[in-house]
């Protein structure tokens, strides 16, 4: 196969017998590996188009992987769909079409501050996705704003009207990270576990921390728009190492990690004189200074808990019914 052959214009035909057109990529990689295109009969039927980033067997195994999930999530009306599949041929790869999505939570957050009752909508679906993986045995190991997709979305207001908000449309994208429970390095940085940075083994729990991060940043977002969610100021500038050790020191600080029992064997002289943004005020005191409800921060103090083995799950966090504002 040859994917420097994938180009604007480049027709397709998938397994359903329908004819695509790619129109311009997605990502800014090169080259990329995510296409807008369009049925080549109806230019505003627009899709989306994926295909392994490079020519390596590993890369190959990686998208396969994908493909399964995608083919064994089908059914789920939580996970993005994959609604064709075009098959490699002697000098093109297997790919995807992936049904589009208008916006990522991610550049949603970047466009306003989202009310709480969007924010618990949201999330609450996102939540619903997870659940639906756990209950496979698997984990997403890649939970963060970017991967969970948007449409109807409001830009220019807040939506106050339940009905109206019901329409948006919330799935998770791009599993090409789900696997089984395992140990090693998962997760991008500012969404990773306490356990995952001390090396131990991990579960779904990961996930959980993760969706708590995520609403962590969107709750610092409503009270300062233009600040950094917690971590996101640590991840940007030096090395991909310094950024880990960062990360990890300000988690052994906030979340008290060398009085607990969970991490008791781990080695902490790694990040004993990395200096800290703040060393004193605890994450919680940061939150309700700011002006964030005390409600909130008790139900994030309860979601963030350290030990994985006592983190809650998608549904303990249901059944404190913290969500149940609006159903998604």
């Amino acid at each position: 196969m040859s994917i420097s052959r994938i180009q604007k214009g480049l027709k397709l035909m998938g397994e359903s017998g329908t004819s695509y057109t790619l129109l311009s990529p997605l990502v800014r990689r090169t080259p990329p590996n995510v296409w807008q295109a369009f049925r080549s009969d109806n230019e505003r039927d627009e899709l989306i188009i994926k295909h392994p980033q490079d020519e390596t067997e590993c890369e190959k195994r990686c998208f396969q992987r994908e493909m399964d999930m995608q083919k064994l999530f089908k059914p789920s009306r939580y996970i993005r769909r994959m609604v064709d599949v075009i098959p490699a041929s002697s000098n093109l790869p297997d790919m995807m079409v992936l049904e589009p999505f208008q916006k990522t939570l991610w550049s949603a957050r970047t466009t306003r501050p989202l009310a709480i009752w969007e924010i618990k909508y949201i999330m609450r679906a996102a939540l619903l996705e997870l659940q639906e993986i756990h209950k496979q045995g698997r984990v997403y190991c890649d939970f963060k704003m970017e991967n969970v997709l948007l449409s109807g979305f409001n830009n220019d207001t807040t939506n106050e009207d339940q009905i109206d908000l019901a329409k948006m449309v919330v799935k998770l994208s791009d599993l090409g990270s789900v696997m089984t429970t395992d140990r090693g390095d998962v997760t991008s940085l500012a969404y990773r576990s306490p356990e995952v940075y001390f090396k131990k083994p991990w579960t779904s729990a990961i996930d959980i921390w993760a969706w708590g991060i995520a609403y962590f940043h969107l709750i610092q977002a409503q009270i300062n728009f233009s600040s950094p969610g917690i971590y996101d100021s640590i991840v940007k500038g030096t090395t991909l190492e310094q950024k880990e050790t960062a990360v990890q020191a300000s988690q052994v600080h906030d979340f008290n990690l060398r009085e607990n029992e969970y991490y008791k064997d781990c080695d902490f002289s790694a990040v004993k004189d990395v200096e800290l943004e703040f060393e004193e005020e605890h994450w919680t005191d940061r939150l309700v200074a700011l002006g964030v409800a005390e409600y909130d921060v008790v139900f994030l103090y309860a979601v963030l808990e350290p030990d994985p083995t006592k983190r809650m799950t998608a549904e303990d966090i249901f059944a404190t019914g913290y969500l149940d504002i609006y159903q998604a």
